[in-house]
């Protein structure tokens, strides 16, 4: 111990001796404590967090809770938690350097204001009931010029524990937002390999959709804090007639986004296949299909926003992806006229036309599947929403709303795509174009394959089925042959076909992207250290808005330039049911993908 330490150490002790005589009495000023949770009740399963509060007044100062000489007494919160209620290791902020006329080396203290942070857990077997978490706090107050002797304070809190589904509300979010903005260096920065409190990072700037060069750079600029949107303030406010419209709108609006894609194939492959009937009834079929689909979209929305998984990770279960890619084929088959739609006995008997309709329904339900990974702000926000209400058929409704919009012009595709059927069918044209769908459908089925195959043994398997396809079209397929133009455009389209499937197998310099690192919370924590930004890509390979972000976004010279100063980390959630892609999706607040996610440098780091 060098001789100011022992200075220090023995000044204090002097001055604490003399505090009775000098200050507020012996037993020095009474330290105020507080503490509460960051929800208003608790259910079984929930992850949340507890704040601890020492009021300071004016003047009066505390040791850090990693004091700058071991031989002074630390800042120190101990935690006894209720049965069914884990708590993990206090979070301390971030010391101030002070110097007082008792050393000349300045010492790490609390003033003010201090919030401590606790990641805490309920347990999956938690039952109703209100639950006491009790706790102390230690600390010794000084002044500039002495010090008083330590005190432990004892506080406590109640919480109410509810069952799974109850309504949750935030409580106190700008303190838990700033506890956990406490910046690196800091005691309330995690450790290097040390895991975040519980939603401690949700705060941070996040991008929620496929976003052009231009606005991805805007975004890097200007920041976004997490969805919070009017349509979130009108549901909560119960303005029922304005939310619902523009919920349907907003469902709308996600026609525009990348993850459709898929449906429209599948959509007019299973109408094309569909054989005659009236308008009325292809109304019918189309309606049931819609129907299908909106039930299936908005189950799983509510199953996602009351149990926080990741919406529309049922696409990365390799069951559900074998399941589709049969359903493709099967519908290519059809196409190809190895078995059809058609119901035997037409629409003069009851009983097929219900078969007829119970096709359609269950092909729209296979298909809001689909529709899962169709997502941006407006469904993260209602997924948030929804999660607050906690009353599944609200929320339910809510999805109701935004899938009926999401399907509506698949409603027109699938009339559209049957009234094919009732066209001359004497030429040789409709069968030609039958087998150019039932290809589609076929490469489909590769599509829904891809996660499982793997990204460069999907990318061969596609280039060399394009080239396949389109031989076989201009080739091998005799359909449409007696007219000659309708041939001839079908043979270009074979032939167009071949020269994308090669230039797929053609290996070729691709821009140089974003260099994305795997995610690795040691390598965040250095980055953070050394005063640079981190941007985080969450992503999936059946997040078609995600490859969208890879493919074009991140590989513009404009974006890579502007993330040049950023430690860029990447999070694969293909297998989203991974340790530690639980822990960052529960981390960093993650409902759906894409998700990328900005964390600034903390104050006074920053290069």
């Amino acid at each position: 111990m060098t001789i100011w330490r022992l200075l220090a150490v023995a000044a204090i002790a002097v001055l604490s001796a003399g505090a009775p005589i000098r200050a507020q009495g012996f037993a020095g000023p009474e330290l105020k404590v507080e503490s509460v949770a960051s929800v208003d009740r608790v259910r079984p399963g929930d992850s949340f967090q507890i704040a601890i509060i020492l009021h300071l007044p004016p003047g009066l100062h505390v040791n850090a809770h990693q004091p700058s000489d071991p031989d002074l007494i630390p800042t120190e919160v101990q935690i006894t938690p209720p049965p069914g209620i884990e708590v993990g290791a206090v979070e301390y902020p971030a010391a101030s350097e002070r110097a007082f006329s008792f050393t000349p080396k300045p010492i790490a203290v609390y003033e003010g204001e201090v919030v401590m942070l606790a990641p805490a857990t309920a347990a999956t077997s938690l039952t109703q009931g209100v639950l006491t978490l009790d706790g102390t706090l230690t600390a010794q107050a000084c002044n500039d010029e002495s010090c008083f002797p330590p005190s432990t304070v004892p506080f406590s809190l109640e919480m109410v524990a509810d069952v799974a589904g109850a309504a949750v509300k935030p409580v106190s979010p700008e303190l838990f937002a700033a506890g956990a903005a406490m910046g690196p260096g800091g005691e309330g920065t995690p450790q290097v390999g040390a895991m975040a409190a519980s939603g401690s990072r949700a705060h941070y700037s996040r991008l929620t959709k496929f976003a052009p060069p231009a606005e991805f750079v805007r975004w890097l600029e200007e920041g976004a804090s997490p969805e919070k949107s009017r349509l979130s303030d009108l549901i909560l406010g119960g303005h029922w007639l304005l939310a619902l419209p523009l919920i349907f709108l907003a469902g709308l609006a996600l026609n525009l986004t990348p993850c459709v894609y898929p449906l429209i194939p599948i959509t007019i492959g299973f109408f094309s296949g569909q054989s005659g009937g009236s308008r009325r009834h292809l109304l019918g079929l189309a309606s049931l299909y819609v129907l299908g689909m909106a039930l299936m979209y908005s189950t799983l929305g509510v199953i996602a926003a009351m149990n926080r998984q990741l919406f529309g990770n049922q696409l990365q279960n390799p069951y559900v992806l074998l399941s589709f890619a049969a359903v493709m084929v099967a519908l290519g088959l059809s196409m190809f006229g190895v078995w059809e739609f058609r119901v035997p006995a037409g629409l003069t008997s009851r009983v097929s036309g219900r078969a007829g309709f119970a096709g359609a329904l269950t092909m729209g339900l296979l298909v809001g599947f689909v529709a899962a990974p169709c997502i941006g702000p407006v469904v993260v926000a209602l997924l948030t929403v929804v999660s607050q209400l906690g009353d599944p058929g609200l929320g339910f409704g809510i999805f109701f709303a935004l899938a009926l919009g999401l399907g509506t012009p698949y409603l027109l595709l699938g009339i559209f795509s049957g009234l094919i059927q009732r066209l001359p069918r004497s030429g040789e044209w409709m069968n030609a174009v039958k087998h150019l769908f039932g290809l589609i459908l076929f490469g489909m089925a590769i599509y829904y394959l891809a996660p499982l195959l793997g990204r460069s043994i999907s990318g061969v398997v596609m280039g060399l089925y394009t080239v396949g396809a389109g031989a076989y079209v201009l080739f091998f397929d005799p359909s449409g042959q007696s007219l000659r133009r309708f041939f001839a455009a079908k043979r270009g389209l074979g032939a167009l076909s071949v020269v994308a499937g090669v230039s797929l197998l053609i290996p070729r310099a691709q821009p140089a992207g974003i260099p994305f690192e795997a995610y690795s919370e040691e390598r965040l924590q250095e980055a953070l250290a050394e005063g640079r930004g981190v941007l985080i890509d969450f992503r999936a390979e059946w997040c078609a808005a995600c490859r969208e972000l890879e493919a074009k976004t991140f590989r513009d010279p404009k974006v890579v330039a502007a993330t040049r100063g950023l430690l860029p980390l990447k999070v694969d959630m293909t297998r989203w049911d991974a340790a530690q892609t639980q822990r960052l999706k529960e981390e960093y607040g993650i409902v759906g993908l894409p998700t990328v996610v900005l964390v600034p440098p903390a104050p006074g780091k920053a290069e």
